[in-house]
């Protein structure tokens, strides 16, 4: 009798170890499979002195990784480089960086070059006549290249008495002057609107989206 009621016992004891295993078992696989943390991702940007970070901005043709710094991009009318960021070869975003003066002549070694280097010490006029990596994108006109007659600070080519815009572009977009002032509407805001004729020192003072990107100073 005794052990049939043992056997009994041990019967009922059964669903209760079972249970207890079940119970243990959800929390386990639970903590294998839980999701894993994402990785934290850092949009490409430039660093205070304008070096790029993670790659660098967003290019306006929608590449990144581009590695391109700011005062490349700020001389230079890359694809590869953001929206609004182009000022032109006469301005400086950086007093590091180098620019053409109002007569055209390199300060601090001159503008960035379409291959990126700096410190080329040439002219404006020496990049309009010339197809040199060393000058800016943008900047050659052809080899009889004269000042522009308007009196605006860029080259234009001149055929017999009558000069015209140049087929290689030259600055045929708004940009800012050697003393800041907006030249054919200004530079492209960062927006990516066009003929806001702001002043460099506005965008230097003012968070406007009509400025080009990176020209606030604070």
């Amino acid at each position: 009798m005794k052990n049939a009621y043992a056997r009994l016992a041990a019967i009922c004891a059964l669903p209760l170890v079972f249970a207890a295993c079940g119970d243990s078992t959800p929390a386990e696989t639970d903590s294998a499979s839980g999701p894993t943390p994402a990785t934290t991702q850092h949009e490409g940007h430039w660093d205070s002195s304008g070096q790029p970070v993670s790659g660098g901005p967003t290019g306006a043709d929608g590449s990144a990784g581009n590695d391109l710094s700011h005062d490349y991009c700020a001389h230079n009318q890359d694809p590869a480089c953001p929206v609004g960021s182009y000022v032109g070869p006469h301005v400086t975003v950086n007093d590091n960086h180098g620019h053409w003066d109002a007569s055209g002549q390199p300060s601090n070694g001159g503008p960035t070059g379409a291959d990126g280097s700096t410190g080329n010490d040439l002219t404006q006029e020496y990049c309009a006549q010339n197809q040199d990596p060393g000058c800016p994108m943008g900047s050659y006109v052809g080899p009889d290249a004269i000042p522009d007659p308007d009196g605006s600070p860029h080259y234009v080519q001149c055929e017999g008495t009558v000069c015209t815009n140049p087929n290689h572009g030259a600055d045929t977009g708004g940009y800012w002057d050697a003393s800041g002032g907006a030249v054919l509407g200004g530079p492209t805001g960062a927006d990516g609107s066009t003929g806001n004729d702001l002043s460099q020192d506005y965008c230097a003072e003012n968070e406007d989206p009509a400025c080009p990107m990176g020209s606030y100073q604070g």
